[in-house]
């Protein structure tokens, strides 16, 4: 069984698709040469976060399609190339 780490991974991203839904922004990105498709930026709290693309179970809880853990540059770079889409 392998231990779950919380390091983060190297991340080279590029968005290829943003667009705005009333207050919502949805966009893909391709993490590593992989593309994940219908991503949300979300206002929080503590600022911007990205939220993956998830389904809600039979316990009412969301759990994620996938996950990459970002560090807040890697975040920051990926907003911003959101940003610059819209």
């Amino acid at each position: 069984m392998k231990k779950k780490t919380d390091e983060a991974v190297n991340v080279e991203a590029k968005v290829t698709r943003a667009n705005q839904v009333k207050d919502t922004v949805y966009f893909d990105v391709v993490i590593n040469g992989v593309t994940i498709y219908g991503c949300k930026v979300v206002e929080g709290k503590n600022g911007d976060f990205i939220s993956f693309p998830s389904h809600k179970g039979k316990d009412d809880k969301y759990y994620n399609h996938v996950y990459i853990k970002l560090t807040d540059e890697q975040t920051s770079d990926i907003i911003h190339q959101v940003e610059e889409m819209l």
